[in-house]
């Protein structure tokens, strides 16, 4: 038997910007986009630009990213939307193994604009760049350089 672990950040509708700034920041290859209007499954119409589905190859590994579909959109003049809830009592991060330090200092650099560093990127004992960073999404980055 195989087990194959694949992280899935999901948005509260912003995948399609997520999907496209890990593209650039990550080096990353959409590998698959779907929205929810692309499926045969019927949806909210505001529902159907969501992504269904993103899957992004980043070196050797995959990212699912989507947009959830249990969060109501505002239809008419409502303000009310739900929000996903989230269970305070797990953290779950993502690491990124980096060979080159200009890279992880590249790579720290963007996750933190418009985010926040939570340790900041230094030479460590068992790293010469090691950090870690939420980005704009929400999402937290364990950056470590292994040479």
């Amino acid at each position: 038997m195989t087990f194959r672990l694949t992280p899935c950040i999901v948005m509260n509708g912003n995948a399609k910007e997520a999907v496209h700034f890990y593209e650039k920041v990550l080096d990353a290859k959409v590998l698959n986009i779907q929205t929810y209007g692309e499926i045969p499954v019927p949806c909210p119409e505001a529902l159907k630009e969501r992504v269904a589905n993103a899957i992004l190859q980043i070196g050797n590994s995959e990212l699912m990213i989507f947009d959830a579909p249990n969060i109501s959109v505002p239809e008419g003049n409502t303000n009310q939307v739900h929000t996903i809830q989230h269970n305070h009592n797990a953290v779950v991060t993502i690491n990124i193994s980096i060979n080159d330090v200009e890279r992880t200092k590249q790579i720290f650099e963007i996750l933190q604009q418009g985010g926040k560093v939570i340790a900041p990127l230094e030479v460590v004992p068992f790293s010469p760049a090691f950090g870690t960073v939420t980005d704009k999404f929400g999402v937290t980055f364990i950056l470590v350089t292994q040479v």
